[in-house]
This record gives structure tokens, sequence and C-alpha cells, in this order.
């Protein structure tokens, strides 16, 4: 894998190495990049303070995360039981907020679920709350399609586990569970959602079967799952359950460092740049809601606050040289304030802009992997001094 990541990520740690940090020098940032990290030696004390101190603050972000999810459930309850503009939009709001607790905790996941033998639970639980592009039609009507989606497909008995089974079903874009099914039906198919949609249907001879009322059920349906899932991970994280925690403590104090390590990169690598389009044909990942610049930077703030702390030791100060956490701590401030920048919903954005982005995040996965070799300035380098001859 760093063979790999070496390769694909030269051009932008090169780019890094001269717009992030004007001290390097051309020739300095085209020395060659060795083909392994350098592992410093690191005190195993330290190692073990600061890897638990990282499992726990996982424990309490994935805390926030579920009080989130909750919160948005509670909306939801609300909009079904007293349907109006206000409490649709309330239950918008708690879905922006729970969407970003949760992106905020995806370091944490990455981390939790790195081992070989747990890999698949952790991507079979990121696609049940995180999978997008989600397509609309597959759950409610779209325009020219008046019978199209679960809320008119009344061969389908809305369950739990029927939702479960309909997820992703033939296409990675029918999706029926997590954040952007439960996005879809609070903004609409085409982002136009009122909230008469959601007022009970009490006339005819099967009500249950009539679209409001199913589109009532399946919005709750969503949530539900959404709460048992976050509900399930949060009480597998404690170091007293002995679950998730057991794999991350059998291994030695340095060797948590690495996996911590290997999996902030590969988040950076796999997750996040996928957020950030390529193009106007690009999928996005909240196009409805318009949050993916926003749930971006709950993630790399995470990162952040993992690798270099405000109070105490962080892991740039174990694992990277000054030189490589100077480059690390340069780089989070130019993305943060390009992103910043830029517009809002991020597939607006100038096409250089997501450019530039996209360099910076793969120079972050450069640095934190310990790729990327940052020289000295030249202020530093102290000049030989030669004797008078003869």
């Amino acid at each position: 894998m760093i063979e790999e990541l070496v390769r694909r990520l030269r051009p932008a740690l090169l780019l890094v190495a001269l717009s992030v940090l004007p001290a390097c020098e051309r020739k300095g940032a085209e020395q060659p990049v060795p083909e392994r990290p350098v592992v410093e030696t690191v005190d195993p004390a330290a190692a073990e303070e600061l890897s638990r101190g990282v499992w726990q603050a996982g424990q309490v972000q994935l805390a926030d995360a579920r009080a989130a999810v909750e919160a948005l459930n509670r909306a939801v309850a609300t909009l079904l039981d007293k349907p109006s503009e206000d409490h649709l939009e309330a239950a918008k709001l708690a879905w922006l907020d729970a969407h970003r607790e949760f992106t905020a905790a995806l370091p944490y996941i990455q981390v939790a679920f790195a081992p070989a033998e747990l890999r698949k639970q952790g991507q079979a639980l990121l696609l049940a709350l995180d999978s997008w592009p989600a397509q609309p039609g597959y759950l409610d009507t779209v325009p020219g399609y008046s019978d199209s989606g679960i809320v008119n497909d009344t061969a389908i008995e809305l369950t739990l586990p029927n939702l479960r089974r309909q997820h992703r079903l033939t296409a990675h874009e029918e999706a029926s569970t997590g954040f952007h099914a439960m996005e879809i039906m609070l903004w609409g198919p085409t982002s136009e959602r009122t909230a008469e949609q959601f007022v009970a249907v009490g006339a005819g001879e099967k009500p249950e079967a009539q679209a409001t009322n199913r589109r009532r059920e399946l919005t709750r349906l969503i949530g539900e799952g959404m709460g048992e899932d976050i509900d399930g991970l949060v009480d597998r994280w404690p170091f007293a359950a002995n679950d998730l925690s057991r794999h991350f403590l059998a291994l030695a104090p340095v060797e948590r460092l690495q996996q911590i390590r290997a999996a902030h990169t590969r988040l950076v690598d796999e997750e996040l740049l996928r957020r950030l389009p390529e193009s106007s044909e690009s999928d996005v990942e909240s196009s409805r809601a318009a949050d993916s610049k926003q749930a971006l930077l709950a993630s790399l703030r995470e990162l952040q606050a993992n690798w270099l702390p405000a109070q105490g030791a962080g892991l740039a100060e174990l694992l990277l040289d000054r030189h490589q956490a100077a480059a690390l701590a340069q780089t989070f401030a130019a993305l943060e304030e390009l992103l910043l920048k830029m517009e809002d919903p991020i597939e607006l954005a100038e096409l250089s802009q997501l450019a530039r982005a996209r360099n910076l995040l793969e120079g972050l996965a450069g640095l934190m992997s310990g790729v990327t070799q940052v020289p000295a300035s030249e202020e530093e380098m102290t000049p030989v001094k030669l004797g008078p001859a003869g």
C-alpha cells in the first residue's frame, strides 16, 4: 500500500512543499522520496497514553453523534405528529447536526475497524449509515414517475428488516437506510419537500397503502435504523466492553499509533477525497442538504485535533519530525482556509479551487503517512566555516 501511495502522492506532495512551505527551496523538494517512511523511535509510555487518549476521544465523539441522531429522531417524530414548515425545518437542522457529528467520528471508526478481521463489519456499518450517492426515485416519487419509489410499492412491507434487505439491493445508489436516505425524505427528491407531504391520510379502504402514509412510515423507519446502528457502535466501543477495543489493546502501544496513522491516511485517501468533486459530472455526497463541505470540515478538524492538539502531545509530535509537523499544521490551515472560501454547496465551487483542495488533501495523506520528507529551510542550515588557507 505504501508504494502505491508514494506513486500517487508525488505530484501533490511537491505542490505542498512548494506552496505551503515558502521556506523550502525547489531543489530540496525534488530530492528523492523514500519508498517507505522512516519510523523514529517512539517512547512506549507516551505511545500508551496517546493511543488510549485517541480511543477515548472516539468514545466521546460517538456519544455526541448518538445524541445528535436521537435529537434528529425526536425532530422527525414531532414533524410526523404535527406536520408544519417550522417542524420540517427543525428536522432538517437536526439532520445537518447529526450528519456533521457522524462525519467527525469517521477518523475513529476507521481506527476501530482497521484489523483485517473487523473490516467487513466496518464497511457494512458505513454502508448502512453513510451510503451515497442515493437515488431519489428508489425511495419516493420523482417528476415524470408518479408511481416510483418504495413509498408507492405496496409489495414492500414497511419494516426495518425489509428496508435493510432493500438497501443497495441491485445497485449502490439504491440507499434505503442511513443519512442520505433520510436526506431525500426530508429535503425531497427535487429539494422541494413541503410539510403537507407528511400529513397523514385517513380516508380510503387501506390508508396504510397511501403514498403519504408510507412516506411517513418510511421516514420514521430510516431514523429508527440510524439510531439502532449508532447505538450498536457506541455500545461496542468502551474499554470495559472488551469488544472493539480488545483488538486495539492487543497491539503494542507503538503499533497502535501506526494503526491510527494508517487508518487516518486511508480515511483521507479513500473517503475524504471522494467528497471533493473532480468535475460537474462527479457525484456529490449531500447535494440536497448542501452539507458536503461542512461535513468534510468536521472530519478534518477531528483529524487535526488528533495530530496537532491545542494542548498536550499529538500524533505529529510522536510520529513526525518537526519539519513534517510544521508542514502538516500549515497544510491543515491552508485547506480549511480554502474550503471556507469555496461555494456552498461544494459542487458550485470553482474547479481550480476543487483541484487545489484535492492536492492539499493528498498532501495531508503524504505527511501523516510519513512518506513526505520536508527539507530544512536554508536559515536552519549552519554554514561550515573554513580556516585560513596554508
